[in-house]
C-alpha cells in the first residue's frame, strides 16, 4: 500500500497552480432494501467540479465502515484508476484499504470523467440479526497520511489534497451523500404463518 499513497502524493515542481472547493462522494444503492442474507449493492461516485481548476481526480484510498450485522466487499474502478488499485479488506463488517489511482493528465492519465466511478462496495446481511435494521455506510481515513481523495489542478501533477477542515490553497474539503437501505427480518411469527400455508397448499395438492 505505500506505492499507491506515495502515487497520490506525488507533485508537480514545476506548476504553481493552486485551488479550494469540495468534492461530494455519493453512494447510489441498487435496491432500497433487502432481505435476511440478501445483499444490495452500492456505486461510489466522486464530484470534484467543486474544486477551482481540477482536471481530473488523481486517486483514492479510504476506509468504508459498515454494519456488523453483515459483510462488505469491494470492486475498485480498475480500468480507470489502475494504479494501486485495491477492492479493499473485509474486516468486521467493514471495508479497509478501497483505493485506486492514475497519472496526471500530462503523464498518460485519463480518465477526467465527472463525477468519476470510484467502484462499487455489496453489503451482505449474515443471517445473524432479529429484527429489522438500516445500513448506513460511512467512509473515514480519506485524508493524508492514511488515505486520500486527490483532485489534479496540474497536468504534471500538482495536486488539491483533500482535508477535514480546508479548503483554501491546495487543499479542499469532502462531503458525502450515501443512500442508505434497510434490511428486512421476518419475525418468527410470519415466518409460522408462511409454514402453515406451505402445509395447507400441499394438503390441498394431495
Amino acid at each position: 500500500m505505500k506505492k499507491a499513497i506515495a502515487l497520490f502524493l506525488v507533485a508537480g515542481a514545476a506548476s504553481f497552480a493552486s485551488a479550494a472547493g469540495n468534492v461530494v462522494v455519493t453512494g447510489v444503492p441498487s435496491a432500497g432494501s433487502t432481505g435476511s442474507g440478501g445483499s444490495v449493492t452500492v456505486d461510489l461516485f466522486a464530484d470534484w467540479s467543486g474544486v477551482a481548476g481540477g482536471l481530473s481526480l488523481s486517486g483514492f484510498k479510504f476506509d468504508i465502515i459498515g454494519n456488523v450485522n453483515g459483510t462488505l466487499s469491494g470492486a475498485a474502478n480498475s480500468a480507470n484508476f489502475s494504479n494501486g488499485s485495491n477492492n479493499g479488506i473485509s474486516a468486521a463488517g467493514n471495508l479497509l484499504d478501497f483505493a485506486g489511482g492514475q497519472l496526471p493528465p500530462g503523464l498518460g492519465g485519463t480518465y477526467n470523467t465527472n463525477p468519476a466511478y470510484l467502484g462499487s462496495v455489496t453489503f451482505t446481511d449474515n443471517g445473524t440479526a432479529v429484527t429489522d435494521y438500516t445500513v448506513s455506510l460511512t467512509i473515514i481515513d480519506y485524508v493524508a497520511p492514511a488515505g486520500a481523495l486527490g483532485v489534479y489542478i496540474g497536468s504534471t501533477g500538482t495536486q488539491s489534497r483533500s482535508s477535514l477542515t480546508l479548503n483554501t490553497g491546495n487543499n479542499h474539503t469532502v462531503s458525502f451523500a450515501i443512500g442508505s437501505f434497510d434490511v428486512i427480518i421476518p419475525t418468527p411469527a410470519s415466518m409460522a404463518l408462511l409454514g402453515l400455508g406451505g402445509l395447507v397448499v400441499g394438503r390441498r395438492r394431495r
